[in-house]
C-alpha cells in the first residue's frame, strides 16, 4: 500500500526556552507518535545551544508562517523572555490558534499579559493533556487518540521535579565570605571547536588571553584530547572560558562540528565531553572559575557550580552581544574584583549574563557520648 506523501502536515510551532528543551522533546515525539505522523513539530530552539544570528531567525520565522497551531512552554522563567513573546506575537498577527502551555510551578491564572488573553492549559494534569489533545484532533478533524493521559501527565511531572532541581541549585545564592581571596597571575584556558571559532567567536578568545599578564603562559583548546593533555600535566587553571556548543538536555560540551540546521552532530563518532567528565577536569585544574559564553544549558551549569564558581549566559545570546560582554568583562577582571567586572560588563553589554557560586562543600558529622574520648581525624 502507498501513502500520498505530499499531503501537508498540521504543523504546529512549539516555542519554548532552550533549558526546557527535554519538556519540548517528550511533547514533540509524543504528538508525532499518537497522531499517527499526521502532525508535524518545530522546536524553536535547536537540539543544541547555538547562538541566535540570521539562520536562525530565517528558520524560526519560515516555521511561523507554516505552522497551523502555536503551543508555547510557559514558565516563570520563559515567560519574561522577549523572542517568546516575539514568536507569540508572530502567531497573533497570523490569526492562528496559541495554547500557553503551563508547567514547573506557573498556573494558568498567572500568565502575564498578553498571554493571559488565551486559554491556558496546565502540561501535569491529565485534563490538561486532553484540551491540547482535543484542539489537535479538532482542527484535524479526528477523534482524540485513546492513550493513557494519566501516566502522560506523571511523566510531565518527572521533567518538572528535575528541571527544578537543576534550577535550584544553580540560581541558589550563597554569601560569599568577606574576605577577598587574591589570586596573582592567574592562568586562563580557552575551551572551543574550530567549527565556532568559525562562527565569530576567535576574536573573542584572543580578547581574553589578552587580559592577562604576557609572562603567564595561557593555553587555548579545541578537542577533548587538547584538554585532557593539558591539564594532565598538573597545570593549574584559575579561568576556565567555554566558546563551544553544548547540549542543553545533557550538558555534553562538543568539540566535532555540528548541523546548523538540526544542531545534531555531523561526525560519527561525535568529540564530546560529557557534563561530569569537564567536572572533574575542571577539579582537578583547581580551576576557580569558568565562563560559559557561548550558551544557555542549565545542565552544564548546575553541574560545573559544585567545583567552581560559574558565570553563563542565561538566555540565546548573538556573537555581537557576546564579544561586547567578553570585552567589557575581561578588560575590567584585572583591575577590580570579580562582582564589579561583572556588574560593569552586564550594563555595558546587556548580555543575560548570571553569577552562580560554587556549592559548599558537605559538612561530615560525627556523634559522640560524653564517654568517647578518642580523637577525631580531622
Amino acid at each position: 500500500m502507498q501513502y500520498n506523501t505530499d499531503v501537508p502536515k498540521f504543523a504546529i510551532f512549539l516555542s519554548h526556552i532552550t533549558v526546557e528543551s527535554r519538556l519540548a522533546d517528550l511533547l514533540r515525539k509524543r504528538l508525532v507518535r499518537d497522531f499517527i505522523g499526521l502532525v508535524d513539530v518545530f522546536e524553536s530552539s535547536d537540539r543544541l545551544s547555538i547562538p541566535a544570528g540570521t539562520k536562525w531567525l530565517n528558520e524560526v520565522t519560515e516555521a511561523l508562517r507554516r505552522a497551523n497551531l502555536h503551543v508555547i512552554l510557559c514558565s516563570q522563567e520563559a515567560t519574561t523572555r522577549p523572542w517568546i513573546q516575539f514568536e507569540a506575537g508572530a502567531a497573533h498577527l497570523r490569526g492562528i490558534p496559541i495554547i500557553p502551555l503551563c508547567h514547573s510551578g506557573l498556573t494558568c491564572a498567572q500568565l502575564p499579559v498578553p498571554l493571559s488573553e488565551y486559554e491556558g492549559i496546565e502540561a501535569s494534569k491529565p485534563e490538561g493533556l486532553v484540551a491540547l489533545y482535543r484542539a489537535v484532533a479538532d482542527a484535524l478533524g479526528s477523534s482524540i487518540p485513546e492513550i493513557d493521559f494519566e501516566e502522560f501527565a506523571k511523566d510531565v511531572a518527572s521533567f518538572e521535579i528535575q528541571y527544578a532541581q537543576e534550577r535550584d541549585l544553580s540560581s541558589a545564592k550563597f554569601l560569599l565570605q568577606e574576605s577577598v581571596e587574591r589570586i596573582r597571575n592567574p592562568k586562563a584556558l580557552c575551551i572551543s571547536s574550530p567549527q565556532f571559532a568559525k562562527l565569530g567567536f576567535e576574536n573573542q578568545l584572543q580578547t581574553v588571553l589578552n587580559a592577562f599578564p604576557e609572562v603567564v603562559p595561557h593555553q587555548r583548546v579545541f578537542s577533548s584530547d587538547e584538554l585532557r593533555k593539558a591539564i594532565s600535566h598538573e597545570q593549574v587553571f584559575d579561568i576556565v572560558h567555554i566558546a563551544a556548543f553544548v547540549c542543553p538536555r545533557s550538558g555534553d560540551l562538543y568539540f566535532s562540528d555540528v548541523n546548523l540546521t538540526s544542531g545534531e552532530s555531523t561526525a560519527p563518532e561525535p568529540d564530546l565531553l560529557s557534563a561530569d567528565a569537564l567536572a572533574s577536569l575542571l577539579q582537578i585544574a583547581e580551576c576557580k572559575l569558568v565562563v560559559i559564553g557561548s550558551c544557555d544549558s542549565l545542565v552544564l551549569g548546575a553541574t560545573l557550580v559544585n567545583v567552581c564558581h560559574v558565570i553563563a549566559a542565561r538566555d540565546m545570546v548573538s556573537p555581537k552581544m557576546m564579544a561586547a560582554w567578553v570585552e567589557a568583562f575581561y578588560g575590567k577582571l584585572p583591575q577590580r574584583p570579580l562582582s564589579e567586572a561583572l556588574d560593569y560588563a552586564l550594563k555595558v553589554s546587556q548580555a543575560p549574563m548570571r553569577f552562580y557560586a560554587r556549592q559548599p562543600k558537605h559538612v561530615d558529622l560525627v556523634f559522640m557520648s560524653e564517654s568517647d574520648h578518642e580523637e577525631v581525624p580531622a
